[in-house]
């Protein structure tokens, strides 16, 4: 009897560490994922240079940018990106990684360093165990397909390292050009200055690790993110309560009809709402 009680009693403890370790790990989240999702629609308006912009264009813009976030954000990522994992393992090289497990695409010469178990991507017989599809068997026999499957692995890891450098730089050089507004005594060299100096002491502490990093910047970001939405539901209840017309698609073809070739031109800009996704 003792012993089923001391049973239960470690069931208890260990569903209650997981519930603490869950709840740090999804507060560490705040410094490093929500900080993009969260700033990076702030680049779109800057970017879009309309001359004598309407109701229509600025409903046109936030339509596209509503769009681009739920398809990018929420179908792609929770529908597609969770349930594609190498043994919980995500990114580019690691989708190549699952790629070449259950397919004989493989170009570099690799060790199985992983203990054999259970994978949840074999538990799908028609992806895994059916009749190899028309492309996989192409990719499989086509030495200059796996090639450039590989080099599309290697691209996406450059443009994602690229986009890592660039969007702090970015990010934090608008910041202290800011203070051009208030201060317009201060040059542009000495701005160019501070976002060095900044950025050095950002990127300094990295080699302590993304955790303590993450855990150090979260309290910033959990402030931003939560003082956000309060701020943006009073501004639309007392500037423009009709902003939620711009969930409906059809002003994105609005948009494009009366702006046309510049309307698609601009179109790049919106590209900056989903940076560091």
């Amino acid at each position: 009897m003792a012993t089923v009680s001391m049973d239960v009693e470690a069931g208890r403890n260990d569903r209650k560490k997981g519930f603490y370790q869950d709840m740090v790990l999804a507060y560490k989240t705040l410094g490093v994922v929500f900080g993009g999702l969260v700033t990076s629609p702030l680049y779109v308006y800057p970017s879009m240079n309309l001359t004598n912009p309407t109701e229509e264009d600025y409903l046109g813009i936030y339509s596209i940018m509503f769009w681009t976030l739920t398809l990018i954000a929420v179908v792609k990522y929770i529908c597609i990106a969770l349930n594609a994992n190498d043994h919980g393992e995500g990114g580019t090289f690691a989708m190549y990684s699952l790629l070449c497990q259950h397919a004989n695409i493989g170009i570099l010469p690799s060790k199985k360093i992983y203990i054999e178990e259970e994978d949840p991507v074999s538990t799908r017989p028609a992806a895994v165990t059916g009749r190899p599809s028309r492309l996989r068997r192409f990719i499989e026999r086509s030495i200059v397909a796996r090639r450039m499957l590989l080099l599309t692995a290697i691209l996406g890891m450059c443009m994602l390292i690229g986009d890592g450098i660039l969007t702090p730089a970015i990010s934090v050089l608008s910041a202290i050009d800011g203070l051009r507004g208030p201060f317009p005594s201060v040059s542009k060299p000495v701005v160019e200055a501070l976002s060095a100096v900044i950025l050095i002491g950002l990127f300094l502490p990295q080699k302590y690790g993304t955790s303590k990093v993450s855990f150090m910047f979260s309290p910033i970001m959990a402030a931003w993110t939560f003082t956000t939405p309060v701020i943006g539901v009073y501004s639309i209840w007392r500037y423009y309560p009709g902003i939620f017309k711009a969930m409906s698609p059809h002003y994105i073809v609005l948009f494009f009809v009366n702006n046309q070739k510049k309307g698609w031109q601009l179109l790049g800009g919106t590209v900056l709402c989903i940076t560091g996704k």
